[in-house]
């Protein structure tokens, strides 16, 4: 089937035939065409969850937004994967079964997830992040995804429709009341919104010749900007690293907003629990971390205690 959607996708394209290789599979296949382009088939693997986030949106419209955005973002002088039109002269492809297909540019580099992520690297990442924010406002793309109260209310309708599985049922209470709290405190900073890359981790960030390139804006959408740098702060491991980021982000002009950064932080850790509920609850591992994540950020959250130390330091997870 996936050499079908390749053979498909690519005969939309005026390239010349080359190595396909495939780099992962997500919230869409993504793969390697030659030394050159990057070929994205927007189809999630089996088990990833992201109804919640596309809920009443159109996809093909989301996909325009984010080549807008990306183009927005090249004028004012950030590096981007550039977007490539096919025959037809358009930047989104259809396949016959209605999957959407974009192809980009090839941008040289490593993945800063298989990279050894020192001081400099993370101070870094906060510049890019800061850069990425100054460079998006103004930015009027329409539709996009909104990480707002609506997104908590939707992540909590998907939890509510899992319980049953044989966990604790006392979990799925702390979640859909969590989901109400922190859409109470993103309404209260809504004023500060703006279009977000949404899914920052080292492995959407190249380290290139020219620096750190944000990479993979599928996920896009209208949010604070702390809930950058929350995602951030949830996949990169060590208090040291969070000081960085946060050093860097500050150092290239970001402000930090602590309520804003527990309230993503909360919402980023829902978001993973609603997309990957289906794979991790098979995981041994998956009780033990929710019922952590319920005493470590949940409970505290919502009894309205602060998260993170003023020094980034996570208060009720002890490092």
């Amino acid at each position: 089937m996936e050499h079908e959607y390749i053979k498909e996708a690519l005969s939309y394209y005026n390239m010349p035939e080359s190595e396909v290789v495939l780099l992962r599979h997500n919230e869409n296949m993504t793969f390697r065409v030659g030394t050159n382009y990057l070929l994205q088939i927007h189809d999630p693997v089996e088990g990833f969850q992201t109804q919640h986030i596309y809920e009443g949106t159109n996809r093909i419209a989301l996909r325009e937004t984010e080549i807008k955005f990306l183009l927005y973002l090249k004028e004012r002088g950030m590096i981007i994967r550039e977007p490539i039109e096919n025959c037809d002269g358009e930047l989104i492809t259809r396949l016959d079964n209605g999957i959407i297909v974009t192809v980009s540019k090839w941008i040289d580099g490593e993945s800063l997830d298989k990279l050894e992520l020192n001081s400099e690297y993370c101070s870094h990442i906060g510049a890019l992040t800061a850069a990425l924010h100054r460079c998006a406002k103004g930015f009027q793309g329409f539709p996009v995804i909104a990480y707002d109260w609506r997104q908590c209310a939707r992540i909590k309708e998907s939890i509510r429709n899992l319980e049953g599985c044989g966990l604790n049922p006392a979990y799925f209470k702390t979640i859909q009341r969590t989901c109400d709290v922190v859409g109470v405190a993103l309404q209260k900073v809504q004023n500060e919104f703006l279009v977000l890359h949404a899914d920052l981790s080292p492995s959407n960030i190249l380290a290139t010749k020219d620096g750190l390139v944000a990479i993979d804006f599928s996920l896009l959408g209208m949010g604070h900007p702390m809930f950058d740098l929350a995602n951030l702060f949830g996949s990169i491991n060590g208090l040291s690293c969070r000081q960085k980021i946060a050093e860097g982000y500050r150092d290239a002009g970001g402000i930090i907003h602590y309520e804003a950064l527990d309230a993503g932080f909360v919402l980023s850790i829902l978001g993973s629990i609603a997309i990957h509920f289906e794979q991790w609850s098979r995981q041994d591992w998956f009780e033990d971390r929710l019922k952590r994540w319920c005493k470590e950020s949940f409970e505290p959250f919502c009894s309205g205690e602060r998260l993170f130390a003023d020094d980034f330091y996570l208060i009720h997870a002890g490092s």
